[in-house]
């Protein structure tokens, strides 16, 4: 009998007897002779046990359960985060239990599993172990095909699946060794074999950049073609005519821009600015108005629900809309009269927002502008369009210094960019920071994004309504004060104090302004971002943390974002009238639904873009094996290191079995490993010098060493 068997016999009879019981006792009821293996073990485990606090020793060599110690059985989906399982719960004061990979049994990620919680110290982490596999995530395995003297077999891309696959040879269908391949899960009934699993399509040959890329695709299940009926749909339309529509305001002959990336194809917000006799400003903010096409239930309607948002990956982009209605007949495109559905905020020289008006327009972009083209006029003072971009320059500055100073974070953060040669091998590197001109966009867009949130309670009282209207909000909690309380500990390592653990946002900025002038600065931001809590869409309405607002929504991106195109809709409906209660009640179950669905579909997209992040830096750093350079460490484990190399922007992993010079001591409240002899740190944002020394695509993991 396994010790853990034994012992999870042992803490369960234990908690039902109503009084303690002695050795010979508890192996009576656990039928074991006193002659055997299990009774030695049973012996020992009793003496170990009551030295860990899980059973309480009493006079005469008898044992009881400690008060504090709590067991129970547990459904729900498990997660597998390096190499250990996690299962969130509902329960209070257990929200997660940890399972540890030897306790998985035969579950994967995505399953849903019954666990049974393991008798835990009070103050503990909650542990447990899977007892039964209820419902398989089915979802589709990338990896590649393998094959020893007599087996086949599939090594999975995806380090969440901790084993390798059997491929039993009738189903390789037509895989060979080396082939990148999708397969399905077949059976795993005992963790002392291997799983089963079958091709059920070949990707390519893996290690080649192309056929990478298209893994991702199968990993994350991602839907990189149109239905027929879709493409069908999209195709029916035709681009606006050069007249006013009945109905629309007429801004084509209006000074109206668009700045987006160099690399963008389609351009779904517009600006314009003028200026009042009264010395006020009204800045025009356009979006394309993309529900006039896509309407409530029709096909394309229903795909981009289902899809709920764009995914930008390295080598493509999979659009939540076809190409047909994304990059022409809804795209602003510049000398081309074009549907919009246009913000007219009226603000004051100070930026506080005086009045706004939501109207569906026509508008004739009057110049395509690239962020690189505007940060060149706001410095030189110089170009087409100077003055009005200069004045939405220092427009933008005030909104954002006025947002900082009610309650928006301060965070700065960056993003890494790639050029591809035509046989999809990375050729250039770019990080990608907040400029002038991003900021510019920015700005202007959460003005609009507020005061549309805004026009809900707006409409709501003019309606009579006896409640705010069905509406998706974008919310951001306040950050989960355990994680914060960790980062400010750590961070007042680093010299940077905090009077108080509940901080209010404005406090967070005064710890990024003492961050300003620290080598750490950029660790500061990742772990104070790290402490925050997640953005998400929400049918009530709780404010944006992060941002400072009370009402804050996503109106400005319906091209690629499923929500955006809902606030249209619902603001247009709103418009004409207050629904009937059917309709009501029909809006507020949907407005839920489509904000829980958003959610979980945004996650998706930001899993697959990492993904696709990670495989162009394993590419990179395949050609660099051998090479040295300066890292700061992004993240400390019990297992490793992790460091961002110097120049290619690539995260590794020093293995702690590498690090052969000591015996190393994890300390996880203070995000470092300190030797146990030579007292050496290795700390969130410390400056190591390493070398690449194994680099494996197919993983996506890049392995370090230390340069003595």
């Amino acid at each position: 009998m396994k010790k853990q068997i034994l012992s999870d016999r042992v803490t369960e009879l234990l908690a039902e007897s109503s009084e303690p019981l002695n050795l010979n006792q508890i192996s009576k009821l656990l039928m074991l002779k006193s002659d055997s293996e299990e009774y030695f073990l049973l012996k020992n485990l009793l003496i170990e046990l009551s030295e860990t606090k899980i059973l309480k020793r009493h006079p005469r060599r008898r044992y009881s359960i400690f008060d504090e110690v709590a067991f129970s059985t547990i459904e729900g989906i498990l997660r597998i985060d390096n190499n250990r399982g996690i299962v969130q719960t509902n329960i209070p004061n257990i929200p997660k239990v940890v399972i540890k990979q030897k306790d998985l049994g035969t579950a994967f990620d995505g399953d849903t599993v019954q666990i049974h919680l393991l008798a835990q110290k009070k103050g503990k982490k909650p542990k447990g172990f899977v007892t039964e596999v209820i419902k398989r995530a089915n979802i589709e395995i990338v990896g590649q095909v393998e094959k020893t003297d007599y087996f086949w077999y599939l090594v999975p891309e995806d380090l969440n699946y901790y084993v390798d696959f059997l491929i039993p040879e009738n189903k390789l269908n037509g895989a060979k060794q080396g082939d990148k391949v999708a397969a399905k899960f077949m059976n795993w009934t005992d963790p002392q074999t291997s799983p089963n699993a079958e091709v059920i399509s070949i990707i390519g040959k893996s290690g080649i950049p192309k056929v990478e890329y298209d893994s991702v695709l199968h990993e994350f299940d991602l839907p990189f073609e149109f239905p027929q009926a879709v493409i069908d749909e999209a195709l029916k339309f035709t681009k606006p005519q050069n007249r006013k529509p009945a109905g629309r305001m007429d801004l084509r002959n209006e000074d109206i821009i668009t700045i987006d990336p160099v690399d963008a194809r389609d351009f779904d917000d517009a600006l314009s600015l003028k200026n009042l006799d009264n010395g006020n400003f009204v800045l025009g903010v356009h979006i394309a108005d993309v529900s006039h096409y896509v309407v409530e239930n029709s096909e394309l309607d229903i795909e981009a629900r289902f899809r709920g948002n764009s995914i930008y990956l390295v080598d493509r982009v999979i659009p939540m809309l076809p190409e047909e209605l994304s990059n022409v007949i809804c795209s602003l495109q510049p000398h081309e009269p074009r549907l919009a559905y246009s913000v007219f905020m009226e603000i004051a020289p100070n930026g506080a927002l005086k009045n706004w008006e939501i109207a569906e327009t026509i508008i004739n972009s009057k110049r395509r502008f690239t962020y690189e083209e505007v940060l060149e006029i706001i410095n030189s003072g110089e170009g087409d369009f100077s003055e009005l971009i200069l004045n939405l320059d220092k427009l933008a500055k005030i909104l954002k210094q006025n947002r900082y100073a009610t309650g928006g974070i301060e965070f700065e953060t960056s993003e890494v960019k790639f050029k591809l040669d035509e046989n999809k091998y990375p050729v250039e590197i770019v990080l990608k920071t907040t400029t002038a001109s991003t900021s510019l966009v920015e700005e202007c867009m959460l003005m609009a994004n507020q005061a549309v949130a805004m026009q809900l309670k707006k409409i709501s009282k003019e309606l009579k309504a006896a409640q705010d209207l069905p509406f998706l909000f974008r919310v951001h909690d306040e950050p989960d004060q355990k994680k914060l309380s960790e980062s400010l500990e750590f961070l007042a390592g680093l010299g940077v104090k905090s009077a108080k653990k509940n901080l209010t946002s404005r406090e967070i900025n005064n710890i990024i302004h003492q961050a300003n002038n620290l080598p750490e600065k950029d660790i500061i931001h990742q772990i104070l971002i790290r402490a925050m809590a997640k953005a998400v869409y929400s049918a009530a309405n709780i404010g944006h943390y992060g941002l400072g607002f009370k009402e804050y929504s996503h109106f400005t991106s319906p091209i690629r974002r499923y929500p955006d195109l809902v606030i249209h809709r619902l603001l247009k409906e709103y418009s004409k009238g207050l629904p009937d209660k059917d309709r009501l009640n029909y809006l507020k179950m949907f407005v839920k639904d489509a904000a829980n669905h958003t959610s979980n579909t945004e996650r998706l997209a930001m899993d697959a873009e990492r993904a696709s992040i990670k495989l162009t830096q394993t590419v990179l750093a395949s050609n660099l094996v051998g090479n040295e350079y300066n890292a700061t460490i992004s993240g400390v484990q019990s297992y490793g290191v992790f460091a961002v190399l110097d120049d290619i922007y690539a995260e590794g992993l020093l293995h702690i079995k590498d690090m052969t010079d000591d015996y190393y001591i994890y300390d996880e409240k203070k995000f470092r490993m300190t030797g146990r002899k030579n007292k050496k740190v290795f700390s969130f944002g410390k400056k190591i010098r390493i070398k690449i020394i194994k680099v494996n695509i197919n993983k996506r993991t890049i392995d370090l060493r230390l340069v003595p």
